[in-house]
């Protein structure tokens, strides 16, 4: 994030980046700056995007929840700060508690795991037992976090039922995963040499690419 400069966007650009993905990991600017190391501020995230709004790379966010004392009051901070920037896709993924680092002796002194507990891929869930946030809660947050951060708050009750998993939650989740395709992806496909979501960038206009035959 500190890096990003006008110039290195322009260059990017010239020589046809392919995609920009940015480590936006948490919203909350003291969380941040304390538990997970960046001291960035919103305001520099939020310029940043305003600069590469201007260009036509594609950008991914991608979020990490679930760090060592985060909560569901915190994770809404990071799902805010998300709205609030433009791109064209975005990744949540939970807390993982890797041997050698410094957050894996922070989760041990607190108890949320031992000393034994064994960090495995990031899709067979999360290992940390965390009293104000449950495992159950943290992979629901996963599932919407994406819908949080497009659809706007008068649908927020229906994403709330989206991340129980059980018989209604997985029905309005499937429901909900199929609008969110039908409003923010670019299925014609002739703005991008790939699918993204929309954004501003692809709402200008633009010389558009070649037609991609399926495979």
């Amino acid at each position: 994030m500190e890096t990003l400069t006008e110039d290195r966007i322009r260059r990017l650009e010239e020589v046809n980046c392919n995609r920009i993905s940015i480590g936006l990991e948490h919203g909350n600017e003291e969380f941040r700056k304390r538990v997970v190391g960046k001291s960035f501020s919103n305001q520099a995230i939020i310029d940043a995007f305003k600069i590469l709004d201007r260009y036509s790379i594609p950008v991914t966010i991608n979020n990490i929840i679930g760090f060592p004392g985060d909560t569901r009051e915190l994770i809404f901070d990071t799902i805010e700060l998300n709205r609030q920037l433009n791109c064209d896709s975005i990744n949540a993924f939970y807390f993982m508690p890797y041997r050698g680092t410094a957050m894996r002796a922070e989760c041990e002194a607190k108890g949320y795991i031992n000393e034994e507990s064994q960090t495995r891929g990031l899709m067979s869930g999360p290992i940390m037992n965390m009293p104000q946030l449950s495992n159950d809660d943290l992979l629901g947050l996963v599932r919407t976090f994406s819908l949080y951060v497009k659809f706007p708050k008068e649908e927020w009750p229906e994403i709330r039922v989206a991340e129980k998993f059980d018989e209604e939650g997985d029905a309005k989740s499937t429901q909900l995963s199929k609008r969110y395709y039908e409003r923010f992806f670019d299925h014609d496909l002739k703005r991008t040499k790939k699918a993204c979501f929309s954004s501003a960038i692809y709402r200008t206009p633009r010389q558009e690419t070649e037609d991609i035959e399926p495979a």
